[in-house]
């Protein structure tokens, strides 16, 4: 083969191997745009599943509490849901599990607006009481406060209920005082307090504590149940007592029911 000839393929097959790798470089690049616009795609698609699930919460948010005000039947308007107090879901599943009951004893790890509407839901039927456990006089007061404006002082009940040192199984917690708290059983137990910022799993001691004075259909309802303490909390339950079943219902902040 002539030089010239030997040149000529040189230069060709360096232009060809130059094309083959700014090919394989467009065909990355185009992978990459491919990727991005998958991600992109990804991310449109969680954001809309995102909103369609905060549109329904909301929705079903005020269905419930629309459903309360007829059902309560109030003079004038509950006290707020939302932001630290329960919201209109779990209100509303309180108290129609009462009214099913026919009426109930229900004892309350906190007070405020569920203390109220189940106080109502007592009066309406003529029977059961609700008395709930208070450590902060000023949420003690005010509660109470609610209970009185409204004529429910028949059908409901605060204890001031200080925290103190409880020890379980080798631990110690910070949870109610329960001296002042009368005997009786407990058909419903809600577990509403005390706040998560008096310490790791600070609601962990409700049901070792009060299982005792559960009566034998009891329900035990757990507020705030997608929080990681609080799913710790429902694993050890459910680990020490196994005779309840647990149910998860999907509010907004989470709710787990333990029945026998």
């Amino acid at each position: 083969m002539a030089t010239s000839d030997r040149m000529l393929l040189i230069a060709l097959t360096e232009q060809l191997n130059g094309l083959t790798a700014a090919v394989a470089d467009l065909r990355e690049t185009q992978r990459g745009i491919e990727r991005r616009l998958e991600s992109i795609e990804a991310g449109v698609e969680s954001n809309r599943k995102a909103a369609n699930a905060i549109a329904r919460t909301s929705y079903a948010q005020v269905e419930d509490l629309l459903a309360l005000y007829r059902s309560v039947g109030a003079d004038g308007p509950l006290p707020r849901m939302r932001d630290f107090a329960a919201g209109p879901e779990i209100v509303r599943f309180l108290f129609d599990e009462v009214v099913a009951r026919g009426g109930a004893q229900v004892l309350e790890c906190g007070s405020g607006t569920t203390t109220v509407v189940l106080a109502h839901a007592m009066r309406s039927l003529g029977a059961g009481h609700v008395t709930a456990l208070e450590h902060e006089p000023h949420y003690a007061a005010q509660t109470r406060a609610d209970i009185a404006d409204r004529g429910l002082g028949e059908w409901a009940t605060v204890v001031d209920a200080p925290l103190t040192d409880v020890h379980l199984n080798g631990e110690a917690w910070r949870w109610y005082d329960t001296a002042d708290l009368a005997d009786g059983e407990v058909d419903l137990l809600l577990v509403d307090g005390p706040p998560q910022k008096t310490g790791p799993q600070a609601r962990y001691p409700a049901l070792p504590v009060l299982a005792p004075r559960l009566a034998k259909g009891a329900l035990v309802v757990l507020d705030d149940a997608d929080r990681p303490d609080e799913r710790a909390i429902t694993a050890r339950w459910a680990a020490e007592f196994p005779e309840f079943d647990a149910e998860r219902l999907q509010h907004d902040r989470g709710t787990v029911l333990l029945r026998r």
